[in-house]
């Protein structure tokens, strides 16, 4: 059975749980119903900003739920599936610490989509998820 939990920041940069939930199924209906339970225990604030993994099914439901509200993916997953989406990179560790550094590094939007395209063409990744 899957664990969703809630967590928040308060005013002294401490994470709080702020809800929780077993669910059965990590479908698109189950996640709204979770997602519409912790608003509705919320007198329906939203929050201005929500991080999560890289589920298809719970990016839908925030969409649908909390459309004003921005959608991060949780950089710890994004890191997490490196190994296996640049696997067939031949220089695997460099082009790791790379893509590590363009993410982390980058002070600007412009900064990073000049980064990003250079990563792109350099280990020729132009066509790939």
């Amino acid at each position: 059975m899957s664990f969703a939990s809630f967590v928040g920041v308060n005013q002294h940069r401490q994470s709080i749980l702020l809800g929780c939930a077993l669910m059965s199924s990590e479908d698109i209906t189950s996640y709204k119903m979770v997602l519409s339970t912790w608003l509705g225990a919320l007198n329906n604030v939203h929050p201005l900003t929500i991080m999560t993994d890289q589920c298809d099914s719970i990016k839908a439901a925030i969409n649908a739920l909390m459309p004003n509200t921005v959608h991060r993916c949780c950089i710890w997953h994004i890191f997490a599936k490196l190994p296996t989406k640049l696997s067939e990179v031949l220089e695997g560790k460099i082009a790791k610490a790379e893509f590590k550094a363009l993410v982390l590094d980058s002070v600007n939007v412009v900064e990073f989509e000049r980064r990003w395209t250079d990563y792109i063409e350099k280990y020729n990744l132009d066509g790939r998820d």
